[in-house]
């Protein structure tokens, strides 16, 4: 049967339509910061319900690394955090966009308009599995949103101790809004100048002395840069939390998020034969087949949790969460050029109107991915003697359950074996809407179950008012069976492995003064082969060459220091090395998976934020990364993929009085290699952005304007392979307005 076009605009949701409207007439949160005087803009501060404080630009505590509700300077690791006065003032929507505002992270994958699918490099190793919401893993492959964030923190390193399996870079957790005692009601609506259109609610309404409700709705229509990609979605996250400020909180959340994107793998770069240079066409080229690529993502994540204080001492937290993630999708790759006079390979001569981007529509798979999470941690303050002691206990128990079914493409079903529908389209002017005729069948199944059990133990000590230390152990239960079946044989590949893992860190903290606070640390972390969350057909590392090795491990050392000034700055700055010891490997006669290989990372991160004057706030971070590929059957002594020399941003807003407010910024990177083999690589970048906004007592109204300069630059490649590059955004317009109900 030959395949149809995609309808173009399809998007369907599986609620009655008075609700999908009334969801859809929401708008985007206010503007950075709220006010009730019209000739000042406030800081924004959030409330002691969420994980994080801060304080404007700049956040003073965390719970995130520690489980406890901790200073920044009392925690011996770098930290990146992006609060919600930051994320509101540049007009951020999605985790990327927070994320450009954290120096050390590239990206890989890109497989939507979106991002669906985005492999994050985090200090050159891969964080696709280390993505948390409020300290839970969040295993999905989906389009994450910020509509219902209130921060996101980047914390680096091994962080095992508190987060388990992975973390080789660091994790990346985004902290959600929770409902509070204070009223809020605010909606507004965002345009933009490719068409983009967004509107989003934030409702929060004290329902009783100690309770509250919170609801955050979300609904966008949007096209892009890229031609012919298009953004459909609909969120919405209502939360209840009861006995705030008792001994006994409990809380109660959902979260839904349903999207459907056009797929983009990105535009082919010119190949081996002109050294992988970048492609001399618009951002806006599109090269797949734009009526038969898609990706529809819909998430579920339900949390329960209770937290009760025993004394002041003694208190328990217990975490539940479910969730499901489930994603389909079609893709066309286009990675290699002909020559449109020969009909070969293009070569060095080949002139660029002659080129030919090779497409093949030979890309698809569906998921059903569910977990199902119990943490339970707990604190007791004691002392011993002059010494001062906040232990933390806790168990872990996870159960992740991965399906994924892999398509085959056949346009020619008549012929024996699979021909994947494809066409060729030239390089300057590609034709996204060429027809397709092909059948799609299963061509494999394949099911992955992860069991896991955890204790982990900290102790956060206090020497003195001067010398302060952290250590901490973890053991880790992690059995995975992995199942894979051929549908055309019937064959079935069953494997399974259990791994047992103790991980931990230890950090020493010198604060001669209120104002200085300095530190040393190190902690490691392990990635088993049967890992999920690693972006794949089965999600999984775990194959017959790989069986029975033990994990790889991680190590992280740092020396560290944070000042607090008088007038709200704050400014940080670490000197690190992360390391692989034990990366797995071919090798080279067996061409068995061994743990012979080494990967080491080393840099220099710097961060200032906060107030410098009465109206002034800055958002600013520098990382240095020196990367090598120490031992390996291929590419040693090269750099690793991913790690540009020198990455930083700087973000400004100042406040003119009369509710008036003016900001603007960059973001930049040196180049970096988009494979291990050094053989192509991203050009460095500095992207400008800027934003104007009126601010009064009601409503505010902000412009921002990103990428003013028009600059051309690239945010991703493909994993390990430098055949192709997604453009960034070009210079874009967007328009929020936004009102707020007594």
């Amino acid at each position: 049967m030959a395949a149809l076009p995609r309808r173009k605009n399809s998007f369907r949701f599986h609620l009655k339509p008075s609700t999908a409207a009334i969801m859809m007439a929401f708008a985007v949160p206010a503007a950075y910061g709220q006010t009730t005087d019209e000739k000042a803009l406030p800081e924004v501060e959030v409330t002691s319900t969420s994980s994080q404080k801060s304080e404007g630009f700049r956040t003073d505590s965390t719970s995130s690394a520690t489980r406890t509700d901790t200073p920044l300077r009392d925690i011996p690791q770098y930290i990146n955090s992006v609060p919600q006065a930051v994320i509101q003032s540049q007009g951020a929507t999605t985790l990327q966009d927070a994320l450009r505002n954290v120096p050390g992270i590239t990206y890989a994958a890109p497989e939507g308009g979106t991002q669906a699918n985005q492999l994050f490099y985090l200090r050159g190793f891969p964080a696709g599995g280390d993505l948390f919401i409020d300290g839970v893993r969040d295993i999905g492959e989906y389009n994450r949103d910020l509509f219902d964030t209130e921060s996101v923190e980047v914390l680096k390193g091994p962080s095992a101790l508190m987060f388990g399996r992975g973390s080789t870079g660091g994790v990346i957790n985004q902290v959600s809004k929770v409902p509070m005692l204070d009223s809020l009601k605010q909606v507004g609506v965002s345009f933009g100048s490719n068409g983009e259109k967004r509107a989003t609610a934030d409702v929060n309404l004290r329902i009783g002395e100690t309770s509250a409700v919170r609801l955050g709705v979300m609904g966008e229509d949007s096209d892009s840069y890229r031609d012919t990609i298009e953004v459909r979605k609909l969120g919405f996250a209502p939360s209840l939390k009861l006995g705030i400020g008792t001994p006994t909180e409990i809380t109660l959340s959902y979260y839904y998020l349903k999207t459907s994107d056009v797929t983009d793998y990105g535009q082919p770069t010119l190949g081996a034969t002109k050294e992988f240079g970048m492609p001399p066409v618009p951002l806006s080229n599109y090269y797949g087949y734009a009526n038969y690529d898609f990706t529809d993502h819909e998430t579920n994540i339900a949390t329960f949790r209770i937290d009760h204080r025993f004394s002041e001492d003694v208190s328990l937290r217990n975490t539940l969460r479910a969730a499901s993630y489930q994603r389909d999708m079609e893709a066309t790759i286009a990675q290699s050029l002909n020559d449109s006079a020969t009909g070969k390979a293009a070569t060095a001569s080949t002139p660029m109107e002659r080129l030919l981007a090779v497409r093949q529509h030979n890309k698809s798979r569906d998921n059903d991915d569910t977990a199902l999470i119990n943490q339970t941690e707990l604190t007791w303050k004691i002392q011993t003697g002059a010494i001062k002691h906040t232990v933390l206990t806790g168990l872990e128990l996870s159960k992740e359950d991965l399906y994924r079914t892999n398509y085959n493409f056949d346009a020619d079903p008549n012929t024996a074996g699979v021909q994947a529908p494809s066409s060729s389209t030239p390089l300057l002017a590609p034709s996204p809407y060429d027809s397709l005729s092909y059948t799609k069948a299963p061509n494999q199944i394949a099911t992955a179950e992860a069991t896991g059990a955890a204790l982990f133990v900290q102790d956060q000590v206090e020497f003195s008012p001067q010398w302060k230390a952290l250590i901490g152990l973890r053991y880790d239960y992690y059995d995975v069976d992995v199942a894979t079946a051929t549908v055309a044989t019937g064959a079935i590949v069953p494997l399974s492995q259990t791994d047992k893992m103790v991980s931990g860190r230890a950090g020493l903290i010198w604060q001669p003064s209120d104002a200085q606070s300095y530190y040393l640390s190190a902690g490691n972390s392990y990635n088993p082969s049967g890992e999920l969350g690693v972006y794949g057909a089965t999600g999984t590392n775990l194959t017959a060459a790989s069986l029975n090795i033990d994990p790889e491990e991680n190590w992280s050392y740092e020396i560290g220091s944070q000042w607090d000034f008088a007038t709200g700055f704050q400014v940080r700055a670490a000197i690190f090395r992360n390391e692989k010891t034990n990366a797995r490997m071919a090798d080279p006669l067996s061409g068995l998976t061994v743990l012979e290989g080494k990967r080491r990372v080393d840099g220099v991160e710097l961060s200032a934020t906060g107030r410098i004057g009465r109206n002034w706030d800055v958002y600013s971070s520098l990382a240095y990364m020196d990367g090598e590929i120490v031992e390996a059957a291929t590419n040693q002594g090269n750099v690793p993929l991913g790690v540009p020399t020198w990455s930083g941003t700087v973000w400004t807003v100042y406040r003119l009085g009369g509710g008036w407010q003016v900001g603007g910024g960059t973001f930049a990177s040196t180049p970096w290699w988009l494979d291990d083999g050094n053989r192509g690589r991203a050009p460095g970048y500095m992207r400008w952005d800027t934003m104007v906004g009126y601010v009064q007592k009601k409503y505010d109204i902000q412009l921002n304007i990103f990428n003013i300069f028009d600059e051309v630059y690239y945010i991703g490649g493909y994993q390990n392979n430098p055949n192709r590059v997604l453009p960034g955004q070009p210079r874009t317009a967007m328009l929020s307005a936004n009102y707020r109900f007594d």
